[in-house]
């Protein structure tokens, strides 16, 4: 038996003399290595807003006033905002599929409306179907609005040739030559929608 304590006990040096020499044997400048894990970001990425547009829808809705869309909506969604048409309203005068732009005025008219602008020496009955497109009217056209002859027209061109189209009918107040007065003469007569 004691045989066998001597055998355990040399092999126990052997391996702990063994060890030894494997730890004093390793290389001065080992070098290190560093363990990194990579965690997947967990965070959801934002998603884009849609962008907003006010438009100011007036006239035959029930609620007239200024209300906030995203952008893309088209005339008939501005309509739907302000509670929908009156009775009285004649939507097909409208373009209810035109896609609007930020600060555009909606005017929907009513069946029965006409309108008469005393101008000083002309006076010029027009209804609603007779509305001018300033983004897009001739010259002609333009000077058959009351207060509007040669010279504003070529203004009223003139501007939205450098400054690019109307986005509400108060744009007009921009164009030189064009006051409060002219604009209130016109302002039932005009617009910007298609």
């Amino acid at each position: 038996m004691k045989h066998w304590k001597w055998l355990l006990a040399g092999i126990l040096i052997g391996l702990l003399l063994s060890g030894l020499f494997r730890l004093v044997s390793l290389p001065k400048n080992a070098q290190s290595f560093t363990l990194v894990t990579i965690t997947p970001n967990l965070t959801p990425e934002p998603s884009p807003t849609a962008s907003l547009i006010q438009v100011h829808v007036t006239g035959e809705v029930k609620l007239p006033g200024v209300y906030t869309l995203p952008e893309g909506a088209i005339v008939q969604d501005a309509i739907d905002a302000a509670q929908g048409p009156t009775a009285k309203a004649q939507e097909d005068l409208l373009n209810l599929a035109a896609i609007l732009s930020d600060g555009q005025r909606i005017y929907v008219p009513s069946s029965e409306e006409t309108t008469t602008v005393d101008s000083g020496q002309r006076n010029l009955e027009a209804n609603p179907g007779s509305m001018v497109n300033i983004n897009t009217a001739s010259q002609e056209e333009l000077e058959s609005l009351p207060g509007i002859g040669t010279v504003r027209a070529e203004a009223i061109i003139a501007y939205r040739t450098n400054n690019g189209y109307f986005l509400s009918i108060d744009d007009l107040l921009k164009v030189d030559g064009i006051g409060e007065t002219t604009f209130n003469a016109l302002k039932q007569l005009i617009t910007v929608s298609p």
